[in-house]
């Protein structure tokens, strides 16, 4: 039998409980691995997140930059014809008829018995001319008239006379032709000197310068004295006589409102002088060419005359009333983009594209335009294009109370980091 000594035994015993108490320190390495590993994959974790929320957000930054490079327009709809439009031209008024009186007969003024503003009837005499110097002439030519009346007495007589001695020897048959023919030469004589004296005559019945129709005397050249000539193209007139009853009004109509202009229609005019008046005239007709220094039309309007307000070279203000044209667009001026020589309108499609479309303007009226092709009234318009809008390009339309949609706010922050954020202030 084997005896321990005690001795061992409590050698043995202290080295147990110094092994159990190293034991627990063999495993603190491990502890220290896994926790390590553990912080190792949170980080992983963290930073995977956030990659994938900057991905994210960089997503919504360049959907948003894109959604706000498509411009936002308000659109219109174009409306076919439209009110009646007033085109106020400047205009001239003239007299109905406007004469300038010459004299036919050279002379001395004897007497006028019409002065300016005048109201006179046709045939009226307005002055007298003395003229000696026609009456010198017309006795003169009465005088050659007397002795173209002798030679042809005389030469009467003699051919009578030859003719008589036809049967006998005594005369040829040539000198009877010849005495013949001298007697008819007088007599052609005698019918010159007749119509001399008569045309010098009628030009002394000049003598009394009458109106050559009714109206108001405009004009008085002449005094008592004055000397007048016969060549009326080198001297200045007499008188001026005017016809007023009606009055003609005179207008240059700009081309673009040539076609409208109809014979017969109806204007007003308005003078200066009469502000609280306008006087009714009508289109009486037009000179039907186009003037190409001034791209106008000659149109020619009549209007009456009652109460003599009107005057000839009066200048007034003549109020057309344009018709509307039933098969023309309205459309606002704004709308309209000006590239070159064409002019273009941005119409939206469908798919909210654009399309150019050239269209033809056929007035101008400040405000709006009226477009006659290349537009339809059930087209959508773009009111206020951009001038970089191009064709095919997309555009956002605007509300419906024609304000601009407000754009999002600009997502600076991202918005997956912001909650994360706050989870972790909560």
């Amino acid at each position: 039998m084997k005896h321990e000594h005690p001795g061992n035994s409590d050698v043995e015993t202290g080295a147990t409980a110094a092994a159990d108490a190293e034991r627990p320190k063999a495993h603190a390495p491990v502890k220290v691995e896994r926790a390590i590993v553990l912080f190792f994959l949170m980080g992983i974790a963290v930073a995977t997140t956030g990659i994938v929320d900057r991905r994210h957000d960089e997503e919504r930054l360049a959907h948003w930059t894109n959604e706000q490079a498509i411009p936002t327009v308000a659109l219109i709809s174009p409306r076919r014809g439209g009110k009646g439009t007033e085109v106020v031209l400047p205009g001239d008024v003239e007299a109905f008829y406007n004469a300038s009186i010459h004299s036919q007969a050279s002379g001395y003024v004897r007497e006028w018995r019409k002065d300016i503003g005048a109201k006179v009837r046709k045939g009226e005499i307005l002055a007298v001319v003395d003229t000696p110097e026609l009456d010198k002439r017309i006795a003169a030519a009465e005088s050659e008239l007397d002795k173209a009346k002798a030679n042809q007495t005389l030469a009467r007589v003699t051919a009578h006379r030859w003719s008589s001695l036809r049967n006998s020897a005594a005369v040829s048959q040539q000198a009877i032709d010849e005495k013949e023919s001298d007697a008819n030469a007088r007599n052609a004589e005698v019918e010159a000197a007749q119509a001399n004296v008569e045309r010098l005559k009628a030009l002394r019945a000049f003598d009394n310068i009458t109106a050559p129709f009714d109206g108001v005397v405009t004009a008085r050249n002449v005094d008592i004295g004055s000397m007048v000539n016969a060549d009326s193209d080198s001297n200045e007139p007499l008188f001026a006589v005017a016809d007023i009853h009606q009055m003609r009004v005179y207008v240059r109509v700009p081309e673009s409102y040539a076609a409208v202009l109809k014979d017969g229609m109806k204007a007003a005019l308005s003078l200066l002088e009469y502000p609280d008046r306008t006087f009714e005239a009508t289109i009486e007709t037009t000179s039907h060419a186009i003037d190409k220094k001034a791209r106008s039309l000659l149109v020619e309007l009549i209007t009456e005359n009652k109460d003599d307000f009107l005057t000839p070279g009066a200048f007034a203000r003549v109020h057309f009333e344009i018709p509307p044209n039933p098969n023309a667009v309205m459309l606002p001026y704004g709308a309209l983009l000006f590239r070159g020589d064409a002019v273009e309108v941005a119409a939206l499609g469908l798919d909210n594209r654009v399309t150019l479309k050239k269209v033809n303007i056929a007035r101008d009226l400040g405000a709006e335009v009226e477009i006659t092709q290349g537009l339809g009234v059930d087209e959508r318009v773009v009111a206020h294009p951009p001038d970089s809008i191009d064709d095919g390009e997309e555009i956002r339309v605007a509300g419906a109370n024609g304000q601009s949609i407000v754009p999002a706010a600009h997502p600076s922050a991202p918005s997956g980091r912001r909650s994360r954020q706050e989870q972790q202030q909560r």
